[in-house]
């Protein structure tokens, strides 16, 4: 904002005709319009890559887990594992894409 405030103080100091004061008044909302707007997607960026961050580190770590269980007892699964293991991989996928479509509809 300090960009901002010294083009304020400069135009203060400059005289302008009455039509042109409208065209001014115009550019300077204009301007701090922008730099909200700025600020608040550069806020919303952050905290999405907070959440994606803490996301990953939620989900990487029990499936990491997961994976090392199924690897040293990858001798005793059976055909009714396997099912089970696809069915909770699918309700989970299916979750997501529900959550997904919802955020996607709140966001347009």
């Amino acid at each position: 904002m300090n960009q901002l405030e010294t083009i304020l103080e400069k135009e203060k100091r400059t005289s302008y005709p009455q039509r042109k004061k409208e065209l001014f008044r115009f550019y300077i909302i204009t301007l701090i319009n922008q730099e909200q707007a700025s600020r608040k997607f550069k806020r919303k960026l952050w905290i999405w890559l907070l959440l994606i961050t803490a996301g990953l580190f939620l989900l990487l770590s029990p499936i990491s887990e997961m994976m090392n269980y199924l690897i040293l007892n990858l001798k005793n699964i059976d055909t009714v594992d396997i099912f089970i293991m696809a069915a909770v991989s699918y309700g989970f996928l299916f979750v997501l894409m529900v959550l997904l479509k919802k955020r996607i509809a709140i966001l347009s």
